[in-house]
């Protein structure tokens, strides 16, 4: 019996494996690992699923990239924006509404000091949803003109459908005096844990998980699992081989892994078909012209806009386009509750690029690449602590942990995964 198994080829799967350096085999059900966090070359240019920057909390991660890379990495200072009522103001909105029209400086500015008068916040503050943080903690302005139309447009759903576990450290809470200088001033200031990030200067985000891979062997890749026995502890693949087990660590998306075990369980299949999330329609597109923008990525809260990001690779490394070029990623949020016509989204896009002022035409664009990502957002709503920690109880009695961002369902970081397979490698280790 193999000692460990390790089902999915992405961060956390590879972290683990890095970590564990024996006793162990890993499956990937696609022809190469990383997951979403692969890179693939098109007429030249080099397409991320999605954007995917490396930003760390944790100096052990930081070591890791950085030795793992081997100085192929290159540190940026965060130039984020927001675009609406057709200007650009800097991120995070919140601490930065000067050059916005007065009514709507003013409208952020009064509803944020009548929150400051109205609401004590503590850290023991308990809130109803994620509608009532933001409105308690930033007011009805900053909550109108960004707040809860941009997080409805990503989420799919209306933020008071939310909880706020997820929010720490994601969303910025600036004080009166920064809400008031950006309001007055064109300040600089970084807020927010992404106010430096990393990103590969050569071969896309997938730079990080081939150096991570060539140091967690033996990977079987094409290899995808149909069952898991889980009394038996034994896996069955497509292609007809079995493989038991021991200890099992899953990194799969969190309902399809439940929906594998065999025998069935009810109560569990009941929880995971509970569990929501939305995809992203990521749609890249290679531009004939240099210079498209001088800022990393675009956030956009108007629902005129199709996508609720814009981010801009030749800006993270000059080595994901062609010479002369330039490229743009864009992302559009859709779930069962908010669909998206996917034979009419690229067209569309096209047009908001170019209201926007981003493309001058759509005969620039040379090049286009689409990536549906099914599980792309976790979403946090008012079932989500009771269904996740039902279903992970009776994993972990059984022997199997389930991690990373999907397998752990949970809004995180790629820093995050890797800390993941770590965490997960030196428990199992301590087993074994």
């Amino acid at each position: 019996m193999t000692p460990l198994i390790i089902l999915g080829g992405g961060l956390a799967g590879l972290s683990a494996a890095y970590h564990l350096k024996e006793g162990y085999t890993l499956y990937e059900k696609e022809d190469r690992p990383g997951g979403l966090c692969r890179s693939d070359p098109h007429r030249g240019f080099l397409f991320d699923r999605s954007g995917h920057l490396l930003h760390f909390k944790n100096d052990y991660a930081r070591k890791l990239v950085h030795r793992l890379l081997k100085g192929n990495l290159i540190t940026h200072r965060r130039s984020a924006w927001v675009y609406s009522k057709e200007r650009y103001t800097r991120y995070p909105f919140q601490a930065n509404t000067y050059g916005l029209p007065a009514e709507v400086i003013a409208d952020c500015l009064f509803g944020f000091i009548e929150a400051k008068k109205r609401y004590q916040i503590t850290p023991r503050t308990r809130y109803k949803n994620f509608e009532d943080w933001i409105l308690r903690n930033f007011g009805r302005g900053i909550a109108a003109h960004f707040m809860l139309p941009y997080n409805e447009k990503m989420w799919t759903l209306p933020p008071r459908e939310l909880t706020t576990e997820w929010l720490s450290p994601y969303v910025p809470r600036p004080s009166l005096e920064e809400v008031v200088l950006g309001a007055l001033t064109d300040q600089n200031k970084p807020f927010g844990y992404n106010a430096e990030f990393f990103y590969p200067h050569r071969g896309g985000i997938e730079a990080l998980v081939r150096a991570l891979a060539k140091e967690a062997k033996p990977i079987t890749t094409g290899c995808r699992a149909e069952t898991v026995d889980w009394k038996r502890r034994l896996i069955r693949f497509a292609n007809g081989e079995e493989a038991p087990y021991n200890y099992l660590i899953s990194t799969l998306p969190l309902p399809e892994f439940i929906s594998m075990l065999t025998p069935s369980l009810p109560h569990l299949e009941r929880a995971a078909a509970e569990l929501r999330f939305c995809s992203v329609y990521n749609i890249n597109f290679g531009i004939s012209r240099k210079n498209l923008s001088d800022k990393h990525w675009v956030y956009f809260p108007e629902k005129e806009f199709s996508f609720y990001r814009v981010g801009f690779p030749a800006n993270f490394s000059p080595h994901v386009v062609s010479p002369r070029a330039s490229s743009v990623y864009t992302e559009v949020s859709y779930s069962p509750s908010r669909p998206v016509d996917k034979l009419t989204i690229v067209d569309k896009v096209k047009e908001d690029l170019q209201r926007a002022g981003i493309l001058k035409s759509s005969k620039e664009v040379i090049a286009e690449k689409v990536f549906d990502i099914k599980y792309a957002y976790v979403i946090y709503d008012h079932t989500y602590r009771k269904n996740v920690r039902l279903i992970h109880q009776f994993l972990q009695r059984n022997r199997i942990f389930s991690i990373g961002r999907f397998g752990g369902w949970k809004y995180s970081s790629m820093e995050d995964a890797i800390l993941d397979g770590k965490e997960t490698a030196e428990k199992i280790a301590k087993l074994l």
